[in-house]
């Protein structure tokens, strides 16, 4: 008896949560990814001085870019007006603020490093 009342209980469940499942997930949009000759998302992202946020890049290190200049920083597929390179030991790392002021490495928002 006690079997059969879970059983109902999660087929009930069940049958409000798809639909609902189902609805929102079809409004999902996905940020998407900037066009470049090199695209690299911005991993591990730390805190630098006050507003700014830094990340080393892996893969234009790897590359050995020869001109940072050519090199921007994207927030989503928006153009980050706020950003510089420096090398350190070999790489590059990239400095920049997110277009409103707030923290990302918690905004929710994806950062990109763009080879134009």
């Amino acid at each position: 008896m006690r079997s059969r009342f879970v059983f109902i209980l999660g087929l009930a469940i069940y049958a409000v949560y798809l639909p609902i499942s189902l609805f929102v997930g079809s409004y999902h949009v996905s940020a998407g990814r900037p066009v470049g000759a090199v695209v690299e998302k911005l991993g591990a992202i730390h805190f630098d001085d006050p507003d700014q946020y830094f990340a080393r890049l892996y893969v234009f290190s790897q590359i050995r870019f020869p001109d940072a200049s050519k090199i921007a920083v994207y927030e989503n597929l928006t153009l980050l007006s706020h950003f510089n390179f420096t090398p350190d030991s070999g790489a590059y790392v990239a400095r920049f603020r997110a277009s409103d002021g707030s923290d990302p490495r918690t905004n929710g928002r994806s950062y990109w490093a763009v080879a134009k």
